[in-house]
């Protein structure tokens, strides 16, 4: 049984990277990470959305398998559904850090998972918040996930991946790109321990109008916008230099995109904070993370995660994740959310994410249905006057007004 179960979960690299994030880093609830579906229509009971789930997870023994040593899995003999699926009294249906609901990180004698029913408050949506320690997910598993619960999704099959070593000889320069210090930016400040969420929504249209005008991506529009808000918030328009990111790349296959587990690699991605034109820095960024270089890290990335010996493979990947080698995370989830909880549909989808230690920032990117939606949970110790969210959302106006397109109109989310 262990066997079975840890094959579905990743590589053991990965899992072993983020067990000690949890140990090492400031609040072991750091390591978690999730989403919040809001939600219209018909409120379920807190029963009736322990049934729903716990009728599913005969599909995702990932969920109800606990941890042995130091990355082995097992079947949980003692699970409780009560455990995992909890009331949140209170509680506003917005995105918030995982700590306000997960005061203290589950124990590993049981799943590393959690979710809560948040019921409505001056409006009518409600809310269910999903998180999960990224040992046993990544974003695209964790949705996956949520899939196979409400929208009766099959859980994709297990499957051998090829080895590619001579791939990870691509991965070289991105790790030797990490020799050069990252700059700081003013905005950091000594970090408190303490988190903070903001996020931002713009209309989904919008991306991608100008990503239809200049030939570019709906990815490389959002970086590009990222790099002008990056701009502002670092230095308040002053002249900067380019800024390295850290950006999590997807290494699985087009015949493996439902693979649950964490299949992810990291790529060092320098966005160009240091040009003033929001058309420029687009071109820029279209070239810098173009599909084939994008691809050709995927593979790089797969291929030192599964196939490099972990006393080299290990040390590369710490030092592309490293704070003193990239100012902070931008990661995408792909847009697969599910349609609807119990019947009611998923207005809504917001990510929730995790902070590495030593990070003051963490961003990421939802797209469900017409709206993207920008969350960055930072350190506290950040400069609070100042919303990196918010800075996004102007951009992506700025790049469409650069590209000559008429911005679309959305209902503001929450």
């Amino acid at each position: 049984m262990r066997k079975s179960i840890a094959s579905g979960l990743g590589t053991d690299l990965l899992k072993h990277a983020f067990l000690a994030m949890e140990r090492f880093g400031p609040d072991p609830t750091d390591v978690y990470f999730g989403v919040l579906l809001r939600c219209t229509g018909r409120v379920p009971t807190l029963d009736d959305l322990r049934a729903h789930i716990g009728g599913r997870l005969d599909r995702l023994p990932a969920l109800t398998s606990r941890l042995t040593g130091e990355s082995e899995w097992e079947h949980d003999p003692h699970f409780d559904i009560a455990d995992h699926v909890r009331p949140a009294p209170g509680v506003p249906v917005e995105p918030f850090p995982v700590r306000r609901l997960m005061d203290t990180a589950p124990g590993h004698e049981h799943p590393l998972w959690r979710a809560w029913l948040l019921q409505p408050g001056n409006g009518d949506a409600w809310g269910l918040a999903f998180t999960v320690h990224h040992a046993v997910l990544d974003g695209t598993g964790l949705l996956h996930a949520l899939r196979v619960l409400f929208d009766d999704r099959e859980p994709a099959p297990v499957v051998a991946r090829s080895p590619r070593a001579l791939a990870a000889v691509r991965a070289l320069p991105n790790i030797l790109g990490t020799l050069r210090p990252a700059p700081g930016l003013p905005v950091m400040g000594a970090l408190t321990g303490e988190r903070r969420l903001d996020h931002a929504s713009v209309a989904l249209a919008n991306i991608r109008a100008v990503a239809e005008a200049t030939g570019t991506t709906v990815g490389q529009v959002h970086l590009a916008a990222l790099a002008g808000a990056l701009r502002e918030w670092s230095a308040a328009g002053t002249a900067v230099r380019d800024i390295p990111v850290c950006v999590p790349v997807d290494t699985r296959t087009s015949g493996e995109r439902d693979l649950l587990g964490v299949h992810i690699g990291l790529h060092r991605a320098v966005l160009p904070t240091g040009t003033a034109d929001p058309a420029e820095r687009l071109r820029i960024v279209a070239r810098r993370l173009s599909r084939r270089r994008m691809a050709g890290a995927r593979a790089a990335a797969r291929a030192l995660a599964e196939d490099v010996p972990s006393r080299w493979s290990g040390e590369a990947i710490r030092r592309l994740g490293d704070r003193r080698a990239v100012a902070l995370t931008a990661s995408v989830f792909r847009p697969s959310s599910p349609a609807a909880v119990l019947g009611s549909p998923v207005q809504d989808v917001f990510a929730l994410p995790w902070l590495p230690p030593g990070h003051g920032c963490f961003t990421i990117l939802a797209v469900h249905g017409s709206v993207a939606s920008l969350s960055v949970l930072t350190d506290t110790g950040v400069d609070a006057t100042r919303d990196l969210s918010a800075l996004w959302a102007g951009e992506v106006t700025a790049l469409g007004t650069a590209v000559g397109i008429r911005p679309a109109r959305t209902e503001p989310a929450i």
